[in-house]
């Protein structure tokens, strides 16, 4: 019996989640000779409670360096990101969070194919229906220990994002 109701709290405390799809589109200004490029990204996630939101974000930008030409490559990043909203303000609701995971790069022109990704974000939600809410942030998002050259020194490379979403919740 101890079984059944321990499986019976866990289910409840499962439903009372709710899961989350979220859509991002942005731009990123990159810090250096890097060039200003688009971010779109894919995110899923479940709202733990009121205040706490967990989710896994993928999101794709390029490097490019158009000084030297040196770096033309696509980074895929993907992040477990923790939100911490603030209390609603008139029915806008600020949030704080941030992420760590993995960023994958392609391009034959970057010597680094993998190094760890972080990211620390404030922003702002709106609601628009009980189930979806558009949502604007400032993200500063790293890539550390890259290395454009074989044997080249490595580097972090940091971008200020400004996101738009949307957020689905289920």
């Amino acid at each position: 019996m101890k079984t059944l109701s321990t499986l019976a709290l866990l289910t409840a405390a499962t439903a009372a989640q709710a899961y989350t799809l979220d859509v991002n589109v942005g731009q990123a200004r990159h810090s250096g000779t890097y060039d200003d490029v688009s971010v779109i990204g894919l995110g899923v996630g479940s709202q733990l409670n009121n205040e706490f939101h967990l989710g896994l974000n993928v999101s794709r930008k390029s490097i490019f360096d158009p000084v030297v030409a040196l770096v033309d490559a696509k980074a895929t990043s993907a992040t477990l990101d923790l939100t911490y909203s603030l209390s609603p303000m008139g029915g806008i609701r600020p949030f704080v969070g941030a992420g760590v995971g993995a960023v994958r790069f392609k391009g034959d022109s970057i010597f680094t194919k993998n190094a760890l990704a972080t990211k620390f974000f404030v922003g702002l939600a709106f609601p628009i229906t009980q189930n979806v809410e558009f949502s604007v942030s400032a993200q500063n998002s790293k890539f550390h220990g890259v290395q454009e050259l074989e044997n080249g020194p490595k580097a972090t490379v940091t971008s200020w994002d400004g996101i738009a979403a949307l957020r689905f919740n289920f």
